[in-house]
């Protein structure tokens, strides 16, 4: 029997979440969006094919689930096993090929972790990860439906989170899914209008990081973040 894929437990873990309704809490969050922003945007070669061995799985509203599951007890039995760090007491799921972390956005209060009972889990708790909750969108990955966030809204928090990294691999690597997703943007009409449109309702403080991060990074980014909003052609005046 030949042996498994990364690919293949990437899969076999959202379709096994998908059949106990449990992906209607959650929102893919990290690298592995980029094959399904591949998926949508016809495989489109300014999409960086970078991966790691980290899935994350961000939580939608730990205070409000709809679907109580055993998300712990899922992932066991399709062959994870539990990584635990003491300090802070945050409960992971390792694989051979795949780890899997369940992360939450800040809301009040100074967590650095939360345990989300309804779902049998830990998750850790992460600035700007409610850039990912507002902007979240549904749609299918190889018959899988799930929850992405928009992706201008993953690039700008990537160039937020770019700026945070003190590892320079991971530094290096936002930097490149910065400018190759900034590269699409400019390509898609629809995609600029979007863009801007989320960048201006970011506080003050969150367009200074990005803008200061993509002048260095991503010259087409730079520049369309500093035109004027654009309106959607339906928006417009005129006939």
């Amino acid at each position: 029997m030949a042996e498994r894929t990364q690919n293949d437990i990437f899969l076999q873990t959202l379709k096994t979440l998908e059949q106990e309704n449990a992906l209607k809490e959650l929102i893919l969050v990290g690298s592995w969006c980029l094959p399904v922003y591949s998926n949508i945007y016809a495989e489109n070669n300014k999409i960086p094919t970078l991966r790691t061995s980290d899935l994350d799985l961000l939580v939608c509203n730990p205070k409000n689930i709809y679907n109580s599951t055993d998300l712990s007890k899922l992932l066991l039995n399709i062959g994870f096993i539990h990584s635990f760090d003491t300090d802070p007491p945050l409960v992971k799921y390792k694989h051979a090929a795949l780890d899997i972390e369940f992360l939450a956005a800040r809301m009040r209060g100074n967590e650095k972790i939360i345990k989300i009972p309804q779902l049998s889990i830990t998750a850790q708790v992460l600035n700007y990860m409610e850039i990912a909750v507002k902007y979240a969108m549904e749609t299918e990955y190889i018959g899988i439906k799930l929850k992405i966030p928009e992706l201008p809204a993953y690039t700008l928090h990537k160039a937020i989170v770019q700026t945070l990294r003190k590892n320079e691999a991971k530094k290096e690597k936002d930097a490149a899914t910065v400018i190759g997703l900034g590269n699409l943007i400019a390509e898609l009409p629809e995609l600029q209008i979007r863009t801007l449109q989320i960048f201006n309702e970011f506080p003050k403080s969150w367009r200074k990081i990005i803008l200061n991060m993509v002048k260095i990074h991503s010259p087409e980014l730079s520049q369309l973040l500093k035109s004027p909003p654009r309106l959607p052609p339906q928006q417009r005046g005129g006939h």
